[in-house]
């Protein structure tokens, strides 16, 4: 069976060959860790920790679009202050 995404085909036995768009309803953990940036460890910390909801399929990891978006925005501003004063 063939998926098509923007045109083009993809077999669905190769997910890994999916695009992922911005219309993605979820992202599995290697794709939520590429996009964002960060290691696995990272992120099972974070959903570990009930900052990052998580849903299972199966065996797979999956994280809600949204749900990534809503953590990115919740971590906390990076704070500079002047060269060599401390930021508290």
């Amino acid at each position: 069976m063939w998926v098509v995404i923007g045109g083009r085909r993809f077999d669905h036995r190769r997910p890994h060959e999916v695009p992922m768009t911005d219309e993605t309803a979820a992202l599995t953990i290697d794709e939520y860790c590429r996009a964002y940036r960060i290691c696995r460890e990272t992120a099972y910390r974070e959903i570990r920790a009930g900052r990052l909801p998580a849903r299972k399929l199966g065996r797979k990891t999956l994280v809600l679009r949204a749900d990534a978006e809503a953590w990115a925005a919740s971590l906390p501003a990076l704070r500079t202050g002047a060269v060599g004063q401390a930021v508290r």
